[in-house]
């Protein structure tokens, strides 16, 4: 009943022009995951505390980071960094199963007629949502900075999406992440196939300033050994280690 209510008032809002989640400029590619492949991106972020932003509780703006996609078609290891070209940028960055809605053939899926972005009405009520849930039966949206969530699952809608249906929303799951004192980052990560995101943005919360950082993200893929391979690579180990102890013996 309370979305209901809150969808209705949702209507006769005038939203705030917040950037829309897109991949412009920024598709790694599609990577077979039984040869080893790479890609580097060079592009920036507007601010230099948007990662940590998400992660500290209460969502974060999603407009404040930079959206990055790639598809495994097989499961494969994934290494990922970040080289900021300044230091007062301090990278992080997390990845997520799924993807955020992609315009195809000039039309989105479903009902939906925009990209996804934090103030789109689909996505207030989800906020709505996940902050009673999570902050307490007396919170609201307006608890929340938008919807990016650095450290677990969340979901985004655009305009037309129906509103109140989770199934509508472009989902995110979580998958692991990555931070640094430095202006380098890395992670190493083991995946499936599938479609990915990565959000980057920047893990210095004390000083935000609101300018662009310049960087480098780079995505390597490796192949995942067979079985046998693997219990050749071990059986290989153990020999060089029983060797070993002999020659000490």
């Amino acid at each position: 009943m309370k979305k209901t209510f809150l969808a209705l008032a949702l209507l006769g809002l005038t939203q705030p022009a917040w950037a829309h989640l897109s991949y412009t400029g920024r598709d790694f590619g599609t990577f077979s995951g039984l040869v080893n492949a790479s890609n580097s991106i060079t592009t920036t972020v507007n601010t230099n505390y948007g990662w940590a932003g998400a992660a500290d509780g209460n969502l974060g703006d999603s407009h404040i980071g930079r959206a990055f996609r790639f598809t495994l078609q097989n499961n494969a290891w994934v290494d990922f960094s970040v080289d900021a070209t300044s230091a007062d940028l301090l990278p992080a960055f997390s990845i997520y199963g799924g993807l955020a809605a992609i315009r195809t053939g000039g039309v989105f899926p479903g009902t939906q007629t925009s990209a996804d972005y934090d103030s789109a009405n689909a996505s207030i009520v989800w906020r709505y949502s996940w902050a009673q849930a999570n902050l307490g039966s007396n919170k609201s949206y307006t608890d929340t900075d938008g919807s990016w969530n650095a450290l677990g699952n969340w979901k985004m809608g655009g305009d037309g999406d129906v509103i109140g249906i989770d199934s509508e929303l472009s989902s995110f799951i979580y998958k692991g992440s990555a931070t640094t004192a430095t202006d380098v980052v890395t992670g190493k990560f083991l995946l499936g196939a599938g479609d990915y995101t990565i959000m980057i943005g920047g893990n210095n919360a004390a000083n935000q300033l609101a300018t662009s950082f310049g960087y480098t993200a780079s995505l390597n893929v490796s192949a995942v050994p067979e079985p046998e391979n693997m219990a050749l690579l071990l059986a290989g180990l153990a020999l060089v280690g029983w060797q070993v102890r002999r020659r000490s013996k």
